[in-house]
């Protein structure tokens, strides 16, 4: 198989996956969560074997709890993702709020320069997702993290398949 053919293949199936998503974004928002939590436990799972092998060393004990923190995280998150998914869109609420003021304030110091605009829409877009998401943290919960899944493997999807078509006329 070409590569062109994988990339468009792969593409293809991100583009079904974000539709997917998009079609259920509560199922997929709880798979996010429970990803999150598999990710903790890992990293967790890794950090807590590495302290164990790495013998005694300063700063073992704070090494040491934050894996262990990573590990009760990962649980919590698996264990409960409903109540998992609201933390985390909370967090990304918080994030994206605190972004559109990052991004703002970068506007402000590029007054007449030639991307200006952009980058205010850019903060005025992030400081209006942030602010949706944590005054109706109860309608987002269900569904933000589900979109957000959604829309991110729709670009890839699409952004994949252009570049197998682009790959394919250049003949690699």
């Amino acid at each position: 198989m070409r590569l062109s053919t994988a990339f468009v293949l792969i593409g293809v199936a991100l583009l079904v996956m974000g539709a997917l998503a998009l079609a259920n974004p509560f199922a997929a928002s709880l798979a996010v969560t429970s990803l999150v939590g598999i990710v903790f436990m890992i990293s967790g799972v890794a950090q807590a074997w590495v302290e164990f092998k790495a013998g005694p060393h300063q700063g073992r004990r704070r090494n040491g709890l934050v894996a262990l923190l990573t590990i009760v995280a990962a649980v919590w998150l698996l264990a409960n993702p409903l109540a998992g998914t609201l933390s985390l869109t909370i967090l990304l609420g918080a994030i994206f709020f605190l972004m559109g003021f990052v991004r703002l304030a970068m506007a402000a110091s590029l007054r007449g320069a030639p991307f200006f605009s952009l980058v205010l829409l850019s903060g005025v877009a992030s400081l209006a997702i942030g602010l949706m998401v944590l005054f109706d943290v109860g309608a987002a919960a269900t569904t933000f993290l589900g979109v957000l899944l959604g829309i991110q493997l729709l670009a890839e999807g699409a952004a994949l398949v252009a570049f197998g078509l682009i790959s394919r006329q250049r003949g690699d």
